[in-house]
């Protein structure tokens, strides 16, 4: 083998390591655009989630972020991730997570009763 061969050989080599990491670098920056947290604003309204939202959806694994507001004052519980938030009139409150258990869970206001405002549904990746 001559010198020439090792030469276009070492060159073939290169190019197929750039284009191997170019590749991994750029499923590197798609996954870190989409570790932007799933949001979603939420009103409640005489009780009632407000637009007729029934459930959201995630990915598990996805980060979760629930923007709160209401038109009086409510205790927000999501069942299953134990998380609680107190919302009040004229403010916005976050109920921010990773969705690490799959499955349905139901978002209750709590007060004199339980209601069921909607409900997570966590599906597996």
């Amino acid at each position: 083998m001559s010198c020439r061969d090792t030469g276009a050989q070492l060159v073939s080599m290169a190019v197929i390591v750039i284009t191997i990491s170019i590749g991994i670098v750029g499923n590197c920056l798609a996954q870190t655009a989409a570790a932007e947290p799933h949001r979603v604003d939420l009103r409640i309204e005489n009780g009632r989630i407000a637009g007729n939202v029934k459930t959201v959806q995630v990915q598990r694994d996805e980060a979760v972020e629930l923007s709160w507001s209401a038109d009086r004052r409510t205790d927000v519980h999501l069942h299953g991730y134990n998380i609680e938030v107190t919302v009040n009139p004229g403010q916005t409150q976050v109920m921010a997570f990773r969705a690490r258990a799959t499955g349905r869970f139901s978002i209750e206001a709590h007060g004199a009763r339980h209601t069921v405002l909607l409900y997570l549904e966590v599906q597996p990746r």
